[in-house]
């Protein structure tokens, strides 16, 4: 009986260095192709590649991973000036003091969790689950987070003043050029696209800057006729703004654990030859599904809640006031949409590899059947033959 054993090992071993004298041949064959031959054993290996539902999913997931990295770099600083009246160089510190260093965390902290626990491969998809399922708890809160639309006269706010006039009616004595822009905000709290505008007459300066607008007829306060002062009225809602970075840190944080996972997916589930075909066709499609159509997208919905274009040569320049709640909604919503398009494909390759785990566990439980009743049968001969 020990001989039997030890010789199942033996065999067991011999096909163990087998399968690797193969795979090295393999490889070797691999890297000997010249220009001609690697140029047509490319799509050979891009289609069994693509064909591979494990390899497929997860390129998927970091498709749509990367799309959402590609809105936030791009108009993230933009979405947080417009939101909560932000300069740019105050929104810009806080994605590169917050968010960047948060991801970088996330995915440090995925390879040590990966490394800690000597993670298999079904292991690995239920840890990109579960930290996609817990980044898309965290940015769903992020959408109603943020401030309304600000009242401008004669473009989001028409309301009649206490003068009776019409906000966008009053100043149309004044003969105010369409592309003016220098906006002020009102005693009133209402801001106007220029002093022309709100009717000012009478401008008070101080070292060559403007201090504030007096005599405006389109402003009344308490009865009488208001002033106002250079620039925007901005938003009444600063207060949002540490929970929606939080939240936004957190999410980001959770969504970079599954980036060390996934590639390990990628790396493990194809074959060895085919390593670095699949890793440069993996970057291949990130650039060309992800990081050139995302920035496209983003903008074209950034560009749908725009409610005053400034115009140049009868064209649309620049937005000078969005609708804020749409602008919140179509971009945290198409960030959104990439999240869960991201976690429904690592919930796929969980599935696929739960179900490769039980047919390989069916497999050897079938293989092992005979080899226990040999065993059996060898026992019960060894004491008849003795006597």
């Amino acid at each position: 009986m020990p001989k039997e054993v030890t010789s199942g090992k033996e065999i067991s071993s011999k096909k163990s260095k087998d399968v690797l004298r193969q795979l090295r041949s393999r490889s070797e064959h691999v890297q000997n192709l010249s220009l001609l031959q690697f140029i047509k054993y490319f799509p050979v290996v891009l289609l069994r590649n693509l064909r591979h539902p494990v390899y497929l999913l997860v390129v998927l997931a970091q498709v749509n991973l990367s799309a959402m990295v590609a809105g936030l770099a791009t108009f993230m600083g933009k979405f947080l000036e417009r939101q909560f009246s932000l300069t740019a160089s105050f929104a810009n510190m806080i994605i590169g003091s917050v968010n960047i260093p948060g991801a970088m965390v996330g995915i440090v902290v995925g390879g040590a969790i990966l490394k800690r626990f000597q993670m298999s491969l079904k292991q690995c998809s239920a840890m990109c689950v579960l930290g996609m399922l817990l980044c898309l708890v965290l940015a769903f809160p992020l959408v109603f987070l943020g401030c309304p639309t600000q009242k401008v006269a004669g473009v989001t706010y028409r309301e009649s003043s206490e003068f009776g006039h019409y906000a966008s009616e009053c100043s149309i004595q004044c003969n105010c050029p369409k592309k003016a822009y220098n906006p002020i905000c009102g005693s009133d709290g209402i801001e106007y696209i220029s002093p022309c505008y709100a009717g000012c007459s009478t401008v008070s300066t101080a070292n060559n800057s403007v201090l504030n607008y007096t005599n405006c007829i389109c402003i009344s306060e308490n009865g009488l006729v208001g002033s106002a002062k250079s620039g925007t009225c901005g938003t009444s809602c600063s207060h949002l703004l540490l929970p929606f970075v939080v939240l936004s840190c957190l999410a980001g944080i959770l969504a970079s654990t599954s980036h060390t996972p996934s590639f390990m997916l990628i790396l493990r589930s194809i074959q060895p030859e085919d390593k670095s075909f699949a890793v440069g066709i993996q970057f291949m499609l990130l650039r060309v599904l992800a990081w050139m159509p995302g920035p496209v997208l983003y903008g074209s919905a950034i560009d749908t809640t725009c409610i005053l274009w400034e115009n140049k040569c009868d064209r649309k320049a620049s937005c000078r006031y969005y609708d804020n709640n749409l602008f919140r909604q179509r971009y945290l919503g198409l960030q959104f949409f990439f999240e869960v398009g991201a976690f429904l494909c690592f919930v796929m390759v969980y599935m696929i590899l739960r179900r490769q785990e039980k047919d390989a566990s069916n497999v050897t439980e079938t293989t092992a059947d005979p080899e226990k009743k040999k065993l059996a049968e060898n026992s019960k001969k060894s004491p008849e033959s003795k006597v």
